[in-house]
């Protein structure tokens, strides 16, 4: 018998549901869509909360099996069908090397993205300290140049789950702090672009730009803003 079909509640303008339908279309996985509403209070339905006590997305249903955080998922999704085994190393220490990335992207990276578009829904974009979320967002972007110092990829000289975990934060950050100081996080960047999988970042990646800018009411830099110092 055959394992029944992945339930995937999402909403794509949250940029860790993004990195699931990354990962879903680059495996080709046959997974049921369910919509969440984030900022019509969807995730506080007593339907939902049964299902997520946490009231978040990105939630998977997998027969028996409830995983709430998106890099939860990811694992679970690549060990199940990601035959060749690279995206998540069988080997010990690469493994390791990839998920340190990603819990760098959910601690740092996300939280401080998360703190700056969250205080734009919350306060309006003309109360925002732009300035601090900057410095803020900046030393992630200087991290992150680092790391591919020796390799082509976050985690190693081939694409992994840290990729596919950093790659649609790091878009949302974009549509207002520019990349062009960071040559190396530029090109891998553009590279992670090129993927046909990336096109599962880019409707809500879309969707969250007009949802914020409605909300904050302002508009983003069309190619973000240009950094003068880091």
């Amino acid at each position: 018998m055959s394992d029944p079909k992945p339930i995937l509640y999402y909403d794509d303008r949250s940029p860790p549901v993004r990195s699931c339908l990354i990962l879903i279309r680059l495996l080709a996985i046959d997974v049921e869509l369910r919509f969440v509403d984030l900022f019509m209070g969807a995730q506080f339905e007593k339907a939902f909360l049964s299902v997520n006590p946490q009231h978040s997305v990105p939630v998977l249903v997998h027969d028996e099996l409830v995983l709430t955080d998106s890099h939860a998922i990811l694992i679970h999704l690549a060990e199940k069908f990601d035959v060749a085994g690279t995206l998540w190393p069988k080997e010990h220490d690469a493994r390791i090397q990839v998920l340190n990335r990603m819990l760098f992207e959910c601690s740092f990276l996300f939280r401080r993205d998360s703190d700056f578009m969250s205080e734009i829904v919350r306060r309006g974009f003309a109360n925002v300290d732009v300035a601090h979320h900057e410095r803020k967002l900046t030393e992630a972007y200087g991290i992150m140049e680092q790391y591919l110092e020796r390799h082509d990829y976050m985690a190693g000289d081939q694409l992994t789950l840290a990729d596919i975990s950093i790659v649609t934060t790091l878009s949302t950050v974009n549509l207002m702090f520019r990349l062009s100081h960071w040559p190396r996080l530029e090109r891998w960047f553009a590279a992670m672009q090129q993927l046909d999988a990336y096109a599962a970042n880019c409707t809500g990646l879309e969707k969250l730009r007009q949802t914020i800018q409605r909300i904050g009411d302002f508009q983003f830099p069309a190619c973000g803003l240009e950094i003068n110092d880091h």
